[in-house]
């Protein structure tokens, strides 16, 4: 049995060393408002984060006296990076779509989106009505300087703004065909560390059906199915994207289908194609394109890159 002062000790241990904000340890019971329980991990699974995490904002509570607890106005820190190279996703047209961003929170939900998904493919419908969520993340953002991209048919470089975020760069044409390397690299700040990363843009996909025409008029009642070369995409998506506008509302519509790039076939069912507006009003593609997704890490980030290929377009008329 221990006796009574080894556990005094102990307690004291545990109030003494308080994690602040930026992952590291200090020693003492001031009640700094940015400290979180020593050893704390809130996501709990995360590999790529530091096993005692930070928070972003607290109020004065003292966090660290007395029995463990959190501070009321808490905002945990649950850092991530995405950065996405390549072909716009939707639309009748090639273009190409760099952006970065890096957060220690995550976006909050838009309640004027809604999604339903049921094996591989899923639905997404957004409207104009209503406004936009609240973004609650603290400024400014955290950034890693200038993003410079080479490999592509020119030089890209994203360049952080004074909140932080990054600019976006957008250009018609395809400027990084694949098979190819797109060299990342940074300088790094005190919010994230320099990075010099390589990824791969996948080659393009070669679709076989429906055809080589370039409208398209899709039944509603029936399954579309899509069907390519099988190449090594990491995966293949198949979109079907309209805009549709109608007493002054707009909502944007998205059936989307998912799978490996050497299956060779992918199907939107006709009970996701039910759910979308008939008619030729608005604008509707379907796109087929490759992707390559991966995670790097960035220090205590992890990196998300989404690497976009070249596919096929086709204009689209519902029935």
């Amino acid at each position: 049995m221990r006796s009574p002062t080894i556990l005094l000790a102990l307690s004291l241990a545990v109030v003494g060393c308080a994690s602040t904000v930026d992952g590291t340890a200090a020693r003492g019971d001031g009640g700094l408002p940015s400290d979180v329980l020593p050893g704390l991990n809130p996501d709990g699974l995360d590999p790529f984060r530091p096993v005692e995490a930070g928070v972003i904002t607290a109020d004065a509570a003292r966090v660290d006296a007395g029995e463990p607890g959190f501070a009321d106005a808490t905002v945990f820190d649950q850092r991530y990076g995405t950065l996405y190279i390549g072909s716009n996703s939707s639309g009748v047209e090639d273009t190409t779509y760099v952006g970065a961003t890096f957060r220690y929170l995550p976006y909050p939900d838009d309640l004027r989106c809604g999604q339903r998904s049921s094996g591989a493919w899923d639905l997404s419908v957004c409207t104009s009505a209503g406004a936009a969520p609240v973004d609650p993340h603290p400024r400014t953002f955290p950034h890693a300087g200038v993003i410079s991209l080479s490999g592509g048919l020119r030089a890209v470089a994203l360049r952080p703004q004074s909140s932080g975020q990054y600019s976006t760069y957008f250009n018609q044409g395809t400027e990084f065909p694949g098979p190819r390397m797109v060299r990342v690299q940074a300088p790094g700040t005190r919010d994230i560390p320099a990075f010099d990363l390589a990824f791969s843009v996948p080659p393009t996909v070669v679709v076989t059906a429906p055809g080589n025409a370039e409208e398209l008029v899709v039944d509603r009642g029936r399954d579309l199915v899509v069907e390519w070369i099988p190449n090594a995409a990491r995966e293949v998506w198949v979109v079907l994207s309209l805009v549709h506008s109608v007493d002054g509302e707009t909502r944007s519509y998205r059936a989307a289908v998912q799978t490996y790039g050497d299956v060779g076939r992918a199907v939107l069912p006709a009970r996701a194609l039910a759910e979308l507006p008939a008619g030729t009003a608005g604008r509707v593609a379907l796109t087929i394109l490759p992707y390559n997704v991966s995670t790097a890490r960035i220090g205590s980030w992890p990196l998300t890159a989404t690497v976009v290929g070249q596919g096929r377009r086709y204009t689209v008329t519902l029935r």
